[in-house]
C-alpha cells in the first residue's frame, strides 16, 4: 500500500534526515500498516534486511500498540524497554489524517548512547506550545500544549486560529533569511503568547519553521494589575500539565473533569508534595467559571489571628492600624469564580464555625461591619491529613467535613504510580532549566533506575529538591548517579520512613523530631525556631501544643 496522503503532503521533505538520524523511527498509514522504517529502528527491532512495507506494524516486536492508543483517544504515549541490548525510550503519537483518521509514529531512542537528548521534553512538554510548519508555511504538527492554548480540538481549528493570528510576513522572513526571530506577541482568549520562529535548513536551503508559543509574563505588577488578575482568574496549571498515565492518577483526572461540570464543594485529598494545588486549578479551568478568579488561602501559613480578615476582610476602623477604607477578604475577591482552601485541617474550631456559616448562607460578614455580604463562590478544599481522626480527636467540626465531603479527589502519592517517575523528572527538569537559566536537561539511565527504586516519602514536592540540587552541582548536560543524593541508592529507605505505623502516624512522628530538634537547636527559642522551619509562630505553636512539646 502506497503512503497515506499525511505523509505525502510533506513532500517526504525529510526523508534524508529520517533516515539517517540517530533515532530509530516507524510511521504507519491510517490503517496502521508500516509506511516507513529508517534503518535504526530496523536494527533495533532485529528485522535488518527485511521488507515490512505495508505489513501491519504489530507483526515488530515488541508490539508498539498504536491500535489500543486509537481506541482509548491517548495521542501520545511513552515506553522504556530494552531491545537489542540498549535501554530504549519510545515516544509515540498519532497523527490526525483528514476524514477523522489517525496513522502513528515512533521514535526510538537509545537512552545509553544519546543521553543528553529528551526528544519528548522537547516537542510533548506542559509549559510550551510547538508548531512545525513546512516550506510552504503549511502547518504538519503541533503538540498537544499548542492545542490548549489555542483552546482547538483537531488541526483543521487550529489552522483557522493561526491563519488569523500569526503574522505571515515572519513566517516568510524567517524562511528566506534563515534567521531565528524571537519577541512576537499575540493575544488569545485574554492570554498572552510570545511567539519564537527558528529555521529549519538543510544543505542552506528552508525546510520549514518550528514556532514555539509560551505565556508572557510582566515583571512588575501594579496595584491595579494585581486587581485586574483577580478578576480574570488567576489559575495557572491545566489537567495536562499533571503528568502521569499510571491508572491511579488517570481516575483522579478523570473524577476532576466530573467535578469541573458543577459547583458543588470539593474535597481533595492525600499526602503532601503530591500536587492537590495542581488539581485545584485544573478543575478551575475546566469549569464555567474558568475567566472568573481563582484565589488562594494557605489556611497553615496564615497566623490564626489575621485568618478571618483574611478570608473574610473587615470594615473601614475595624482595628487599629486598619486601611481607612476597609479591606475585601479572599472570599469577596473569589466572587463568582473559586476559592481553594490548602491545609484546611490546621484550621482551627473558632474559623471552622465561621466557614460553616459562609458555606451554609451563602453570605460574609466583614470585622467590625454592620452588614453582611452574598457571595458567590465555589470552594475547593485540600488536606494532607485524615479528617475523621481530627473529628476523633475533636479537632476538626463533624458538620463542617460533611460540607465538604460532597465531591472528593484522593491524589495517589508518587510511590504508587512510580511508571510515571520518569516523565515527571523530564518535565521537572525543564521547568527547573528554565526557572535555573542552565542546560541539563539529561539523565542516565542509572539515574532513572534509582529514582525509580526510591520510596519518595516527600513525593512530586521531594523529587524537585532532588532535581534541582543534582542541577547545581552537575557539570555536564546530563545527570549522572553522583548527583544525587547518597539516600538515593537501590536499595536505600528515605530516612524520612520509619519502620512502623500507618503513613501519617510516620510523618507525623518526623514532623514532631524535626520540632522537638530545632527547638533544641535554637536552645528553646520559638521564634528562632520558626524562622528555621519557615513557618510562623502561630503555626509551630499549634504544632507543639499538638504533639505536646515543652521547651
Amino acid at each position: 500500500m502506497s503512503l497515506n496522503y499525511e505523509l505525502q503532503a510533506t513532500g517526504f521533505m525529510f526523508y534524508p534526515i529520517l533516515q539517517n538520524i540517530d533515532e530509530g523511527l516507524v510511521m504507519t498509514n491510517t490503517d496502521l500498516e508500516i509506511a516507513f522504517i529508517n534503518d535504526k529502528a530496523m536494527r533495533l527491532f532485529d528485522i535488518e534486511g527485511q521488507n515490512l512495507m505495508g505489513q501491519p506494524v504489530d507483526s515488530l516486536k515488541p508490539k508498539l500498540e498504536f491500535g489500543k492508543m486509537l481506541k482509548n483517544q491517548q495521542h501520545y504515549q511513552q515506553d522504556y524497554v530494552t531491545m537489542s541490548g540498549y535501554n530504549v525510550l519510545i515516544n509515540k503519537a498519532l497523527l490526525e489524517a483528514p476524514g477523522g483518521n489517525y496513522a502513528a509514529y515512533a521514535i526510538l531512542h537509545c537512552m545509553d548512547q544519546f543521553q543528553d537528548y529528551e526528544l519528548n521534553t522537547l516537542l510533548e512538554n506542559p509549559y510550551e506550545g510547538i508548531l512545525v510548519m513546512d516550506d510552504h508555511a503549511k502547518l504538519i504538527y503541533a503538540n498537544q500544549t499548542c492545542y490548549r492554548f489555542f483552546d482547538c480540538t483537531h488541526m483543521n481549528q487550529l489552522t483557522d486560529e493561526l491563519a488569523a493570528l500569526v503574522p505571515r510576513i515572519n513566517l516568510r522572513q524567517c524562511l528566506e533569511t534563515g534567521q531565528p526571530m524571537a519577541g512576537e506577541l499575540i493575544t488569545i482568549r485574554d492570554q498572552r503568547l510570545e511567539l519564537v520562529y527558528l529555521p529549519i535548513t538543510r544543505n542552506n536551503k528552508p525546510l520549514g519553521v518550528i514556532i514555539k508559543s509560551r505565556p508572557y509574563y510582566r515583571t512588575a505588577h501594579t496595584s491595579t494589575a494585581i486587581v485586574e488578575d483577580y478578576k480574570r482568574g488567576t489559575a495557572r496549571y491545566y489537567l495536562e500539565d499533571i503528568i502521569g498515565h499510571h491508572e491511579s492518577i488517570q481516575q483522579q483526572k478523570m473524577l476532576a473533569r466530573k467535578a469541573a461540570r458543577t459547583t458543588s464543594t470539593v474535597l481533595i485529598t492525600g499526602d503532601s508534595g503530591t500536587g492537590k494545588e495542581l488539581f485545584a486549578h485544573a478543575i478551575h479551568n475546566l469549569s464555567p467559571r474558568r475567566k472568573e478568579p481563582f484565589v488562594r488561602v494557605n489556611c497553615a501559613a496564615v497566623p490564626e489571628t489575621l485568618l478571618e480578615s483574611e478570608l473574610f476582610g473587615y470594615a473601614e476602623g475595624a482595628f487599629t492600624g486598619a486601611r481607612k477604607e476597609g479591606k475585601p477578604g479572599k472570599f469577596e475577591l473569589a466572587h463568582q469564580g473559586t476559592i481553594f482552601l490548602d491545609e484546611i485541617g490546621d484550621m482551627s474550631m473558632a474559623m471552622q464555625a465561621k466557614l460553616l456559616r459562609v458555606l451554609q448562607e451563602k453570605e460574609i460578614e466583614r470585622i467590625g461591619a454592620t452588614h453582611t455580604t452574598r457571595v458567590n463562590v465555589r470552594v475547593i478544599a485540600a488536606t494532607n491529613q485524615d479528617l475523621k481522626k481530627l473529628i476523633a480527636r475533636g479537632q476538626f467540626r463533624k458538620d463542617l467535613y460533611y460540607r465538604l465531603n460532597v465531591l472528593v479527589l484522593d491524589i495517589p502519592p508518587l510511590r504508587e504510580r512510580k511508571t510515571d517517575i520518569a516523565d515527571i523528572a523530564r518535565a521537572l527538569l525543564y521547568r527547573l532549566n528554565q526557572e535555573l537559566h542552565t542546560d541539563v536537561y539529561g539523565m542516565s539511565p542509572e539515574v532513572l533506575y534509582r529514582l525509580n527504586n526510591y520510596p519518595w516519602p516527600g513525593n512530586i514536592r521531594e523529587l524537585e529538591n532532588v532535581l534541582e540540587r543534582a542541577i547545581n552541582i552537575c557539570n555536564g548536560a546530563t545527570i549522572q548517579a553522583e548527583h544525587l543524593p547518597e539516600y538515593i541508592d537501590n536499595h536505600s529507605i528515605s530516612p524520612l520512613v520509619f519502620s512502623t505505623g500507618s503513613l501519617e502516624e510516620q510523618m507525623a512522628e518526623h514532623e514532631q523530631h524535626i520540632i522537638r530538634q530545632t527547638l533544641q537547636q535554637c536552645n528553646g527559642n520559638r521564634s528562632q525556631t520558626a524562622r528555621v522551619l519557615g513557618i510562623h509562630r502561630s503555626v509551630l505553636y499549634r504544632k507543639m501544643h499538638r504533639y505536646n512539646i515543652c521547651d
